[in-house]
């Protein structure tokens, strides 16, 4: 029976995924008559498919028609879109093949590299039928699901008040959305697939990036495939329900389009810059360094062409706006911060206050080291060699770091992630490859193909570096890496026997650890017995999920109009249940300052609806008003324990308050 809701599953993302093609050819076709490789076509269209189901399934949300049978709909209307195009489709091509060289070009070896990432992606594809846990997706089960899923319970996209997460842009979200509405919220598979698209997505743009160099390189496309397909953190992230890699594959495609102008200048190219700067705004607040990118980079791309196209380059920034805009102007409007909850100081927002703000930034910059300039320069030291060890984080630093007492969060300091897993990691790759890449300026001049990357993903850089050492807000920019280290090791594949020995066999190894650590995860974090249906989910999620035993009695054992406040407990994905975050530290809905007894509390709670409270006693002090209150109310008879197991405890509100 499990494996054949793992069918099911496939069965409905094979219906998005054809749907969302369809759509995105025939919309490619239109914007790109000029002609584009069949290579080329591929990642454009998914990309522009994917855009326009995310904002179509938006505006449903906001009409308020989030239904199955409306859905279905909506991937009806693709196919007819995409059948239509096709009864009328004739193509122009400008080239014969999208390269100068050809598959039986290329070394045994190297085609070894292209079956293992196939490998990888399959082995990829198939952990995304393991529900998300704690220790794999804690922001999927907190906002990244949890937020679509709420919004699929009231049929309805409104406005969240307990999360400031549920603000930020969500364009990744709103394919979630779907994937949860099609499987009537029994499944997070097709959710957790999506993203692994966008890891395709990435794959592909970067393979056909040697189009738009001089010579129109194979290899350097290849190589570039490898070199992110064997980046541990981004097989992690491809099997999880994040945004990271869609930011990415909307990033470098944005850059290619660029780099295809110079190329081949056609305003078109132009244009569809802009979409992609636009779905990348609209997918992650860092997306707006695309924007930002837009102009300066476009005109230096006219500059080098000769080709003055200033007027669709003006279109492209208008289009990039008003494709982002959406999720701004919805902050604005409910919040009345657009870029909600970030600078704050500036531009306030509702339930917020500046304490808020500033323990968020905190959080945030607690993560890695110092920011300093040797730590600048130790980072790829710091990140391939001691940031994580087969679980084991060294906490050895080249450069500073924070000590014991300087940094509040011990176990973020001198770390790039939440955990120590050698999944969360970039491996040695980058490190081996990265000096060889730039020795290879030496000898020959950056193509423009590769300098916009690299601008793009110094800007990435210096962000994080002074704002969220944080190993997954760097994707975007090792997906602009990857093109780098593609066009240095091309150079160096050719320059001579003894060279094109040591990078293969360094690229070969790299490659042979990143299977290592995918099958690493897939008997440990990920289950392969439970992705195949081997193992059923409730009975893996039992085991290995520590807030699902706490939903199973919350869905079984509560009225359906319960409304739930959870304490040290922001993890609500499981829950079928309307819920929300009661921390002090997350919103002003209840109002602490004023709260006295026990029985203060409670009438708070009553306010807002709340029928029963969810707690996990771990991370709630002893000390702290919240355990006397409730430990207060319980003894008054004002709350009643329904079920408890180790820290987490549930209550029933107020049967005795008037009392």
């Amino acid at each position: 029976m499990e494996f054949v809701q793992r069918l099911v599953d496939l069965f409905l993302f094979s219906l998005c995924f054809l749907a969302i093609l369809s759509f995105g050819l025939a919309i490619t076709h239109r914007l790109l008559p000029f002609g584009v490789s069949l290579l080329e076509l591929l990642p454009i269209s998914l990309g522009l498919g994917t855009i326009f189901v995310a904002y179509a399934v938006l505006l449903l949300g906001l009409l308020g028609w989030l239904h199955k049978t409306v859905l279905y709909i909506l991937l009806g209307f693709c196919y007819a879109v995409g059948f239509t195009e096709f009864v009328l489709f004739q193509r122009a091509s400008q080239f014969a093949a999208p390269f100068d060289e050809g598959w039986r070009d290329i070394p045994v070896l190297e085609k070894v590299w292209v079956w293992l990432v196939l490998v990888l992606n399959f082995l990829a594809m198939l952990l995304c039928f393991v529900p998300p846990t704690l220790e794999m997706e804690w922001d999927s089960l907190s906002y990244h699901l949890a937020i679509p899923k709420l919004y699929w319970l009231e049929g309805r996209i409104h406005y969240i008040p307990f999360s400031h997460h549920a603000q930020f842009p969500m364009t990744a979200q709103m394919l979630y959305l779907l994937g949860l509405g099609l499987r009537g919220l029994k499944s997070a598979a097709i959710a957790k697939l999506f993203h692994w698209l966008f890891f395709l997505i990435c794959q592909m743009t970067l393979f056909c990036w040697g189009i738009a160099v001089k010579g129109r390189s194979l290899k350097l496309g290849l190589v570039a495939t490898v070199f992110f397909a064997s980046l541990p953190i981004t097989f992690f992230e491809a099997t999880t329900a994040y945004v990271d890699l869609a930011l990415t594959a909307y990033s470098l495609l944005c850059l290619f389009a660029l780099s295809r102008f110079h190329s081949q200048p056609n305003e078109k190219w132009l244009i569809v810059a802009g979409i992609f700067a636009g779905a990348s705004a609209g997918t992650k607040y860092t997306g707006l360094l695309l924007i930002g990118l837009l102009v300066p980079l476009g005109i230096w791309a006219m500059k080098r062409a000769g080709a003055p196209r200033w007027f669709h380059l003006a279109v492209a920034t208008l289009i990039a706006f008003i494709i982002a805009s959406p999720w701004y102007v919805k902050n604005w409007l409910w919040t009345g911060n657009p870029v909600f909850p970030f600078a704050y100081g500036i531009l306030d927002g509702k339930n917020w206050t500046k304490e808020m703000a500033q323990t968020y930034t905190i959080s945030n910059r607690e993560f890695g080291g110092g920011r300093d300039f040797l730590t600048l320069l130790a980072i790829p030291f710091n990140m391939a060699l001691n940031e994580v060890r087969f679980g084991n984080c060294a906490r050895q630093w080249l450069g500073s770091c924070k000590q014991k007492g300087e940094c509040k969060m011990q176990w973020k300091c001198g770390k790039f992630d939440n955990q120590d897993l050698p999944t969360l990691s970039i491996s040695f790759l980058p490190l081996a490859l990265m000096p060889t890449s730039m020795l290879a300026i030496a000898f020959e001049t950056l193509p423009f193909a590769v300098s916009v990357p690299i601008l793009a993903m110094l800007g990435w850089f210096a962000w994080w570096l002074l704002e969220a050492q944080y190993l997954r807000y760097l994707l975007p920019a090792l997906g602009c890496l990857s093109v780098f280290i593609g066009w240095g090791a091309t150079k160096w594949l050719r320059s001579g026997l003894l060279t094109t020995v040591i990078t293969r066999i360094t690229i070969s190894a790299g490659l042979v650890y990143a299977i290592f650590v995918a099958l690493w995860q897939a008997t440990t974090l990920t289950p392969l017995p439970v992705a195949v249906g081997l193992v059923s989910n409730e009975e893996f999620l039992r085991i290995a999920e520590p807030t699902y035993k706490v939903s199973e009695f919350v869905n079984k054992a509560l009225p359906r109009r319960s409304v739930i406040a959870t304490y040290g407990m922001p993890l609500g994905f499981y829950f079928d249940r309307r819920y929300f975050w009661a921390d002090s530290g997350h919103n002003r809905l209840i109002r602490y300052e004023s709260i006295r007894s026990a029985r203060d509390l409670i009438c708070e709670w009553k306010r807002l609806g709340v029928t029963h409270v969810v707690i996990d006693w771990q991370f709630i002090p002893k000390e702290s008003d919240l355990w006397r209150w409730i430990s207060e109310g319980q003894r008054q008879g004002l709350l009643e324990q329904l079920w408890r197991e180790g820290t987490k405890e549930i209550l029933s509100v107020g049967r005795r308050l008037s009392e």
